[in-house]
């Protein structure tokens, strides 16, 4: 997903209730924290790294970290993160603006972040069991 999608999600989730702010700092500032919450509660395949220069959120499976991911900046930008990780991207962020459904965004983003995150573990023991990661 597109940073520019990533903004239409959030409008389309946010309809009827508080609006998606016009200055385009501000949404940065709200994707760093969903990004934040996001690497923290999932082990998303794409912010894995060996690197621990990189900026390093905790520590992953099998002697890796998580990244913290790169924020976009442009519209055509791609998130940073896994493909399927992005709705939750944008349920965190609707739960931060909403004024009526916050909760209910909040629930929604965790429930994608346990099935994305069990996901994971499976295709992670698979790869221990095989001998690929230690």
């Amino acid at each position: 997903m597109t940073f520019g999608r990533l903004k239409s999600a959030i409008k389309v989730l946010l309809i009827g209730d508080n609006e998606l702010p016009h200055d385009k700092d501000q949404i940065i500032a709200a994707i760093e924290m969903a990004y934040l919450q996001l690497a923290s509660k999932a082990t998303a395949l794409k912010l894995l790294t060996t690197d621990n220069a990189s900026q390093v959120i905790r520590l992953g499976p099998g002697g890796t970290y998580v990244r913290m991911p790169e924020l976009p900046d442009e519209d055509e930008d791609e998130l940073d993160v896994d493909k399927e990780l992005a709705p939750a991207v944008a349920r965190i962020i609707a739960s931060y603006l909403s004024r009526e459904k916050g909760g209910m965004h909040a629930v929604e983003a965790d429930k994608i972040l346990r099935s994305y995150e069990s996901k994971v573990r499976v295709f992670i023991e698979e790869r221990e069991s095989e001998g690929r990661i230690k």
